[in-house]
C-alpha cells in the first residue's frame, strides 16, 4: 500500500513540477513582465530548496520514520502550492492595451496613427516584477516538501522488496514521476486556453494565439494543493519498517509486529554487490550503527569510481533535461507559431509518454535478462551514445515571421520608418496588426493607420489607409498566420530521443543501489540527487534560458523604456 501512496504522491507533484510549472512559464513572463532568466530563477529555486536539504534529510531521516517524513512534505509541498498561486490574488487587473480597457477601447482604434498622439510615454506596471518573489518563494516550499518523498520515499520501498522486485518497483515509481508531467501538460494547455479574468473586454483578444493572451495559470497549482493536504494523513499512517506480510493482519488489528520479521529479514539479506571482504563488512557494520561521522560517509562514497561517474553522468543528463524541459512548450510556441496552450499540450502528450515508457522499458529490461552491475552500465553507455548522436536533429525550426523593423526591414532595422514618423508611435503595448502584404507591425500606429474600417466576422478590427502599406491594402489586429510543416517531423525526434534518455534512468538508480554498502542507500540516493541539482537541474534552466533571451528581437517597453519586460519576438 505504501507503494501505491507513494506513486500518487510522485504523480501529483510531478503534475506541479514537471508539467504546470513548465506549461505556466511563458504565461507568467508576459503577465508580470519577466524575462527568461528571471524565469529560469523562478524554476530552479526548487531545485535549490532540493539541494540545500537533500544530504541532511537524506542523513538523519534514514533512523527515523521515513513515511512519516514523506507526510509531512506532503504537507509542506501543499504550502508551496498555495504560496505559488498568491500573486493572482495579489496582483492589479491585466492590462493588454493602452487604455484602461472600458468599452472606449472597442469604439476608439487603439494605437492607431495621429500626429495628435502624447508623446509622453504610458505607465505600465512595473511594480508587478515583484510577485517574481513569491513565485521563487513557492517553489522554495515545493522543493522542501519533495525532498522526503524522492529520498526516503525510494529507500524504503527498496528496503521493503526482495532484490528481484527492487527494480520493477523502482520501475513503478519513476513512471509514476512521469505521467504526472503528462497530467500537467495536457490539463495546464487545457486551463490556458481560457482567459486569466472574467472581463467584459475579452472580446478584444479572441483567440489565444494572440501574444498578448494570458491563461488562467493560478488554477492549476491550488489544484495541487487540495491534493497534497489530502495525501497527508495515509501517509503518516505507515510504520518505521513494514511487517511480514503473515503479520499484517495482527499489526492492523493489534498493532503487533515482531523485530526480526518482515522487511527487517528482507533488509538482512540483501548484500552490497561490491563490498564482500571481511574489512568492508566491518566497516559497513560500524556504519550501520551509528551514522555520526557526516565527512567520513560523504568521503567513502567518493572513494567509489562507478557511483562518482553515474553521478556525473546523472549531472549532464539533467541540465539537458531540466534545461530543456522548462522551455519546450515555449520553444514550440515561438518556433512553431502556436499558442501556449497548445504548445503545452502538444509537449506533454507526445514527449511525456516516451519519458515513461523508457523509464518502464529500462526496468523491464533489467528484470528480463537478470542484468548483473556490469550489464547495466554498458546499457546506460550504449543509450547514451546514441541520444549524443541524435541531438543535432534537434535545431529543425520553422522561419520567423516577418515583422516591420523586427525581422523584416523598412529599409532598416528599425520600428520607426519614414511612413510612421509623424505618427508619434510608443512602444509601451504591443498591438500587432498583420498586413496585407503579410508582414506584421508592432500596432496600427507604426503600420501607419489612422482609422478602422469595421471588423471582421464581428471581432477582428480592420484598419486601411495605412502609409506603410500599399495602395488599397488593409491591415488586421493579430499577427500573421504563417504554416509550417516541420512541426510533427520535430515532435517524432523528440521523442525519439526522450526515450532513449530515460531507458537508462531506472538502471542508474538500480547500479547506484547495488554499488554501496545497504546500510548507506538512504544517504547515497540524497548526494547523488544533491549534485545532480548543482551540477545539473539547477543550472540548466539559467543556462537555457540566458541563451533564449540572447535571442530577443523585441522586449517589452516599460518605465518610458528604462525597464525591460518579457521578450515579444524571438528570433
Amino acid at each position: 500500500f505504501f507503494a501505491v501512496y507513494h506513486a500518487i504522491s510522485l504523480t501529483h507533484t510531478g503534475t506541479m513540477i514537471g508539467g504546470l510549472t513548465n506549461t505556466n512559464i511563458s504565461t507568467l513572463e508576459r503577465r508580470f513582465g519577466l524575462s527568461s532568466s528571471q524565469s529560469a530563477l523562478v524554476v530552479v529555486s526548487y531545485d535549490v530548496a532540493f539541494c540545500i536539504l537533500t544530504a541532511f534529510v537524506t542523513y538523519f531521516g534514514a533512523t527515523a520514520n521515513r513515511p512519516r517524513l514523506v507526510g509531512i512534505g506532503s504537507a509542506i509541498f501543499g504550502i508551496g502550492a498555495f504560496v505559488y498561486a498568491l500573486p493572482h490574488f495579489l496582483s492589479p487587473l491585466y492590462k493588454f492595451g493602452d487604455s484602461t480597457l472600458t468599452s472606449n477601447y472597442i469604439s476608439t482604434p487603439p494605437d492607431s496613427c495621429s500626429p495628435s498622439n502624447a508623446t509622453n510615454c504610458l505607465p505600465t506596471d512595473q511594480g508587478l516584477m515583484k510577485f517574481m518573489f513569491v513565485l521563487l518563494f513557492g517553489q522554495l516550499l515545493l522543493g522542501c516538501g519533495t525532498v522526503p518523498l524522492y529520498t526516503l520515499g525510494v529507500a524504503y520501498i527498496e528496503d521493503s522488496v526482495p532484490k528481484n522486485s527492487a527494480p520493477i518497483y523502482l520501475g513503478i515509481a519513476n513512471a509514476a514521476s512521469l505521467f504526472g508531467p503528462a497530467i500537467g501538460f495536457a490539463c495546464g494547455g487545457y486551463i490556458l486556453n481560457n482567459f486569466l479574468q472574467k472581463m467584459p473586454y475579452i472580446s478584444l483578444l479572441t483567440s489565444s494565439s494572440d501574444p498578448r493572451w494570458v491563461g488562467a495559470w493560478w488554477i492549476g497549482p491550488m489544484a495541487m494543493m487540495t491534493a497534497s493536504w489530502i495525501l497527508v494523513i495515509p501517509l503518516c499512517g505507515f510504520p518505521k519498517q513494514l511487517p511480514d506480510k503473515k503479520y499484517m493482519y495482527c499489526y492492523i488489528i493489534l498493532n503487533l509486529t515482531r523485530k526480526d520479521n518482515g522487511t527487517g529479514q528482507i533488509r538482512a539479506e540483501r548484500k552490497s554487490e561490491v563490498h564482500t571482504n571481511s574489512k568492508e563488512e566491518a566497516e559497513n557494520s560500524e556504519l550501520e550503527n551509528s551514522l555520526k561521522n557526516f565527512p567520513t560517509a560523504v568521503m567513502r562514497l567518493f572513494k567509489n569510481p562507478a557511483f562518482c561517474f553515474l553521478t556525473l553522468a546523472g549531472c549532464s543528463t539533467g541540465l539537458t533535461v531540466s534545461g530543456g524541459s522548462s522551455f519546450m512548450a515555449k520553444f514550440i510556441q515561438n518556433e512553431f507559431h502556436t499558442s501556449a496552450g497548445t504548445s503545452a499540450m502538444l509537449a506533454g502528450a507526445i514527449l511525456v509518454p516516451a519519458a515513461v515508457a523508457g523509464h518502464l522499458l529500462g526496468g523491464g529490461l533489467i528484470s528480463r535478462f537478470q542484468m548483473e552491475t556490469p550489464a547495466i552500465l554498458k546499457l546506460c553507455a550504449f543509450s547514451s551514445f546514441l541520444v549524443a548522436c541524435a541531438s543535432p536533429l534537434l535545431l529543425l525550426r520553422c522561419g520567423n515571421k516577418a515583422m516591420a523593423g523586427i525581422t523584416a526591414t523598412y529599409n532598416r532595422s528599425n520600428l520607426t520608418s519614414g511612413c510612421n514618423s509623424n505618427c508619434n508611435c510608443q512602444t509601451e503595448f504591443y498591438n500587432p496588426v498583420c498586413g496585407g502584404n503579410g508582414v506584421a507591425y508592432f500596432s496600427p500606429c507604426y503600420a501607419g493607420c489612422p482609422e478602422s474600417s469595421g471588423y471582421i466576422n464581428s471581432t477582428i478590427q480592420v484598419y486601411n489607409n495605412c502609409s506603410c502599406l500599399g495602395v488599397n491594402e488593409t491591415a488586421h489586429a493579430g499577427v500573421c498566420e504563417a504554416s509550417c510543416f516541420k512541426l510533427p517531423l520535430f515532435l517524432g525526434l523528440a521523442l525519439f530521443m526522450v526515450l532513449l534518455t530515460f531507458i537508462s534512468h531506472t538502471p542508474a538508480v538500480v547500479v547506484s543501489l547495488r554499488i554501496v554498502p545497504p546500510s548507506m542507500r538512504s544517504f547515497a540516493i540524497g548526494l547523488e540527487w544533491l549534485f545532480l541539482r548543482a551540477l545539473g537541474t539547477i543550472p540548466g534552466p539559467i543556462l537555457y534560458g540566458s541563451f533564449i533571451d540572447s535571442t530577443c528581437k523585441l522586449w517589452q517597453s516599460k518605465e518610458c523604456g528604462t525597464v525591460r519586460g518579457s521578450c515579444w519576438v524571438y528570433d
